[in-house]
């Protein structure tokens, strides 16, 4: 009866280390993903938009998709994609996979102001790629990566640019540029004010819709960095997200906020993007990212907002506690159902602004 007895505790004993073990190795490879997924291998809370044109390549992916910058993490957004607008002739500009209802709904505005060539954003200036801005406007680019110097040839004109210098010649008169152009991942990245200057075409800017025209020759071509194609705007007050795509409200989504005034009001910008964020405890505890205890949820769009009470970084992000949504008790940080902070995530870049503010808005396409 002992030898019974000694081997049903010997076997319940194993089975418990075992689970032990399976934790710790659950946990493991949970923090050696966000390590890897992590841009720069940086965490979270370190990866902050650059401004100094120096660095627009932190921008860049070597395919000009823009997707390869950002977490290459594949899931599906929430919802189904709207049928309302034919997008088939609009690039898919969504950072994870097609971008589910939100990114489809984005495709149906931007649709609107086709052609668009997609730039990036860096500070005040837009970059857009030369050689793709030369063969929409009939031009020829002559440059091959490395070189010291380009050539732009249009139909009345012979155009000098160094790479890294404002210095440029047009007919060989000299030229100082508005800003520098630049070689990053083996393409001539131009200032779209500075192509202006050597077409002799004024861009023109659009506030509302945060779009630059450039009209040569009878085309008209619009270009819009990734930064600049969604806004986000939330209301403390009515506990709500909207998301405005070229100056067009979207869709809105429902949010848990700070309370009194922890979540901060003014204007902001995304600054990082986590995949199943880990958290630090107010007393110092480590959560992984992934675990029931971790409040951040599934996804973590970290925004330059800091928060009344402990200065902290304010966030968007998934949560465990589904239940606070649309009530005013957060620490800060503004929760969202983790399907819908999962379809945020898919499609908001880095540098996007954020309006945070009191008063109530009108919402459009409410989730």
């Amino acid at each position: 009866m002992r030898n019974d007895s000694f081997a049903t505790f010997r076997k319940v004993l194993w089975l418990i280390v075992a689970a032990v073990a399976l934790v710790f190795v659950v946990q493991a490879a949970d923090l050696w993903a966000l390590q890897a997924l992590s841009l720069n291998g940086k965490p979270p809370a370190e990866q902050a938009i650059d401004s100094s044109p120096s660095e627009i390549g932190a921008f860049l992916s070597t395919d000009g998709s823009g997707s390869s910058t950002y977490l290459p993490v594949v899931e599906e957004a929430a919802g189904k994609p709207s049928a309302s607008a034919d997008v088939s002739g609009v690039p898919n500009f969504a950072l994870v996979g097609d971008g589910g209802d939100l990114g489809q709904k984005a495709r149906a505005v931007v649709a609107k102001f086709m052609p668009v060539v997609f730039g990036t954003r860096t500070g005040d200036v837009v970059y857009v790629n030369l050689a793709e801005m030369a063969s929409r406007f009939g031009a020829e680019l002559r440059w091959q990566a490395g070189t010291a110097q380009a050539l732009l040839v249009t139909e009345d004109s012979v155009i000098r640019l160094i790479p890294g210098s404002k210095q440029a010649e047009v007919n060989l008169t000299p030229l100082q540029l508005s800003a520098v152009p630049a070689e990053i991942n083996g393409k001539l990245m131009m200032p779209v004010r500075a192509l202006g200057q050597v077409l002799g075409a004024e861009p023109k800017w659009s506030e509302r819709r945060r779009i630059l025209s450039i009209e040569k020759d009878d085309k008209v071509l619009n270009i819009v960095a990734r930064q600049d194609i969604f806004q986000l705007e939330v209301s403390r007050s009515q506990r709500r997200l909207q998301v405005h795509v070229l100056g067009e409200p979207v869709k809105s989504y429902g949010m848990c906020v700070g309370r009194g005034n922890n979540t901060p009001v003014g204007h902001f910008h995304i600054q990082c993007r986590a995949v199943w964020p880990p958290w630090t405890t107010y007393e110092g505890r480590y959560i992984p990212g992934g675990s029931g205890r971790n409040p951040l949820g599934a996804r973590w769009l970290g925004t330059s907002a800091r928060g009344r009470e402990r200065g902290w970084a304010i966030g968007m992000h998934g949560t465990n506690q589904p239940s606070s949504i649309g009530k005013r008790i957060s620490g800060g940080c503004m929760r969202m159902y983790n399907k819908n902070a999962i379809e945020l995530f898919n499609n908001i870049p880095i540098g996007t602004p954020v309006w945070i503010h009191e008063e109530p808005i009108a919402l459009h396409g409410g989730v």
